[in-house]
């Protein structure tokens, strides 16, 4: 995580919750690295923005591998569908979820 995002995941108590996310998705045949925008908390809104490297090494490997990430978030780390669009920009995947109710609300970590 850079500065800014890891900042945030501070002050949200989210630290643990995004390094365990991005340990279980750099597990994936395929990923090459993972990076969260977690600015939308900052306006209240709870989700965990993805973005996810990966190598191109058969034909629809983006497609399995974002099958993977959306299974890892959904099952195991209380993310939801936020009905957003997966995006494919040739070498990284975009992704957005929505916090599941184990994740902190706004002034929850700053109380």
């Amino acid at each position: 995580m850079n500065d800014e995002t890891t900042r945030i995941a501070e002050r949200y108590g989210i630290t643990e919750k995004c390094s365990l996310l991005e340990h279980d998705l750099l597990g994936i045949d395929g990923v090459t690295s993972v990076e969260f925008d977690l600015n939308g908390f900052l306006d209240d809104i709870h989700q965990v923005i993805v973005l996810v490297g990966y190598k191109h090494n058969k034909i629809g490997s983006a497609w399995s591998v974002a099958g993977k990430i959306v299974e890892k978030a959904l099952l195991y780390h209380d993310l939801n569908d936020s009905g957003d669009l997966i995006e494919d920009y040739g070498e990284h995947l975009y992704l957005v979820f929505n916090c599941g109710p184990s994740w902190p609300k706004k002034g929850e970590a700053e109380a």
